[in-house]
């Protein structure tokens, strides 16, 4: 399922929290935001606890955007063939992992391509 709207975030501690379709919250590192603001793409995967959903999300300067939303096996397998390099965020015992898309137009493309398979 392709989600269409911008989602703003909210900082929470050193989390930012993005409000779900299904009325949730998912969280991910405030220092994801730093990398958006200096023009990073990324792209990571969020599970909703409440209703069992997971999300691709992808962040672009100032705001983050859910596109996808399905089963967590199905955004799971899709996340793992996305081909670009996958980074890890360590905070203490916390891991978060994300991938980095090497510009707009290729994060685009890929969901763009992806969406017509």
């Amino acid at each position: 399922m392709m989600t269409k709207d911008l989602t703003q975030y909210t900082l929470v501690k050193e989390l930012l929290a993005l409000p779900t379709p299904c009325n949730d919250v998912v969280y991910y590192p405030a220092k994801l935001a730093t990398l958006e603001a200096g023009g990073t793409y990324s792209v990571f995967q969020a599970l909703s606890h409440k209703s069992g959903l997971a999300y691709i999300v992808v962040t672009q300067p100032n705001t983050a955007k859910i596109i996808l939303a399905g089963s967590k096996h199905s955004i799971n397998e899709l996340y793992k063939v996305i081909p670009w390099p996958n980074y890890e965020i360590e905070d203490g015992d916390n891991k978060f992992y994300y991938k980095e898309s090497p510009s707009l137009q290729v994060l685009e493309d890929y969901f763009i391509n992806l969406n017509e398979q």
